[in-house]
Formats: C-alpha cells, structure tokens, sequence
C-alpha cells in the first residue's frame, strides 16, 4: 500500500445569489473560494431559500490534486480519504476536474472546472466519475472514497490526478433543491499536521517477474 497526500493547493469555490437555479448552478465562475482553509463545514453544498427577494441558491464544489507523477502503471486499488466535518447531510460523488494543480491554489474562476461540465445538462454521462455515489458522510472520521477504472487509469497517465467532491442529488444530477440544505464538511491539506489531511491509499499493480515467470533461460 503507498499513500499520497493532496496540495495545499486545495480547496472549494462557492456560487451563490438570488437568482435561477440554472444560473447559480451552470455558472462559470464562482462567488467565493479559498485554498487557504483548513476546514470548512459547507464545501460541498447545495442549498435553496426563498423570500420576499425570489429565490436564493448555493452551490459548492471541493476540489483536490494529487502528485501521480511517480505512477506509470494504473494501482489495482485505491481509494480517497476525506477527513469530514460538523455536518454530513449532502451525498457526494468524486469527478475528474481540470484545476487545481501542484502550485496554483483553487479560484473563484474554477467552480465550472470539472472535465466534460456542460451547462444546462445533468454531469451524468458527462464529466468522467471517478467514485459511485457516497450516500454516508461521516463528519469526524475519515471517508472512504472507492476510486473507480477510470480513476486508476488517470492516476498511472496523469502528472496531476485532480479530483472535485460535488453534491450528488442536486448539484450532480442538475434537479433544483427546494426549501433544504445539503452540506458535507471536511478538512483540507493546510491542517498543520497530516492527521485529518486528504490522501490516496493505493495498491500499486502487480510486478511481474519474467524469470520467474518464463523460467530462467527465456
């Protein structure tokens, strides 16, 4: 088993305003964000609220990135670790993003970057999922995210494997919360210590030994 820890380049993008729920949701650039944080109780949210102003959204997205410049050949295993924080309502899916990298902190101008994202369009069938749909947060222990084919491929092919958290019944499948907050917390890599950190646990592939395996006079 070998482990890689995410960048201090992590963090989330928040949109939000009185607005259409396509408008805040398909948005290119986002409210607020930092990469700075060492936890945050809402990275990953939608939520919904109305009032005498019309209707007001939230949506947040988590993005991590991960040196796999030492990986040439896809793990047979891994998994996502995410130390989770104070709420745990939101169900979440791992996606492959663009950003960040290993030296450029996240952005207001990255809550769209996730690969295949087209506005107006559920992310289903779209982006490239990296996990299946976590249905549990828990919010003071790790997470753990099973990583996908998809995610064991672009960990061997990939100098950055860069992964977003989105909320899943909403913001994933693009369906309009109504009235309800569905937020995940967790801790970022800027914890001072390692203890609650992102990571990859991941099994490298298996070295085959062509003496052994043809016999020693191949």
């Amino acid at each position: 088993m070998a482990t890689i820890y995410s960048a201090t380049t992590d963090g989330y993008v928040y949109k939000y305003a009185t607005d259409t729920w396509a408008n805040i949701r398909d948005a290119g650039t986002g409210s607020s964000s930092s990469s700075t944080t060492h936890y945050y109780f809402r990275p990953i949210r939608t939520f919904h609220t109305s009032g005498r102003g019309g209707n007001t959204y939230f949506v947040g997205r988590s993005f991590f990135a991960f040196d796999t410049s030492g990986i040439s050949t896809a793990p047979s295993a891994a998994t996502l670790r995410i130390f989770g924080y104070y709420i745990g309502s939101a169900d979440v899916i791992a996606v492959k993003a663009t950003k960040p990298d290993l030296s450029t902190g996240i952005a207001n101008a990255d809550f769209d970057a996730i690969t295949g994202f087209t506005a107006g369009a559920s992310m289903d069938g779209n982006v490239t999922d990296y996990s299946g749909e976590v249905t549990t947060w828990l919010t003071n222990a790790y997470n753990i995210i099973i990583l996908n084919a998809n995610a064991l491929s672009d960990m061997a092919s990939l100098s950055v494997f860069a992964v977003c958290l989105v909320e899943y019944d909403h913001d994933y499948k693009n369906i309009a919360p109504s009235g309800a907050d569905f937020s995940s917390g967790c801790w970022f890599a800027d914890e001072e210590l390692t203890s609650k950190d992102p990571y990859i646990d991941y099994t490298p592939a298996a070295v085959t030994d062509n003496a052994t395996f043809f016999g020693a006079n191949f």
